[in-house]
């Protein structure tokens, strides 16, 4: 008989956490009071968001400029954390289209078996456009633009995709 392969593993907390923070159900007021905060949180995302965006800037230009000679596994690594350090924030200061558009970047990055110079031009145009949606303060899905975005950046990935197949 197989295996089910949805099948849930549980992982067992260790004891310094359970001390730390309990164990059992969790009182539905902190749970609350916890949303509460991630809904009213008015942090400004742009110093941490142009931070990433730094970083994945300076590693492009390493690998444009040859200067980082890496292995291509090593490399998108390196492009890997920035972005998915940008989706991982991006939601949590009210930027879910950032978080989508890194989500698609990273997908891209994950299936290219090479960082050549249309590859590099994509990452570079998402860079661009993080760029403009933090400067602009598109909080929010960002509505028909954000649609635009995403879908531009997804038809992107498939001409790449495409053109490597022929």
């Amino acid at each position: 008989m197989a295996k089910n392969k949805n099948k849930s593993k549980v992982y067992q907390a260790n004891t310094i956490l359970k001390q730390r923070i309990g164990s059992g159900p969790m009182n539905p007021e902190i749970v609350k009071r916890a949303q509460q905060v991630l809904d009213e949180n008015k942090i400004d995302f742009s110093p941490l968001g142009f931070e990433f965006l730094e970083k994945l800037d300076t590693i492009l230009k390493g690998i444009e400029s040859k200067e980082n000679d890496a292995s291509l596994d090593e490399q998108k690594q390196e492009l890997t954390r920035p972005v998915m350090e940008l989706k991982a924030n991006a939601a949590f200061f009210n930027y879910p289209l950032i978080g989508n558009l890194a989500n698609i970047m990273l997908g891209f990055l994950e299936t290219i078996d090479e960082l050549d110079t249309d590859a590099i031009s994509i990452v570079r145009a998402h860079h661009g456009t993080l760029n403009q949606i933090i400067q602009r303060k598109m909080v929010g899905d960002g509505g028909e633009h954000g649609k635009v975005f995403m879908e531009e950046l997804q038809n992107a990935c498939n001409r790449y995709y495409n053109k490597r197949k022929k």
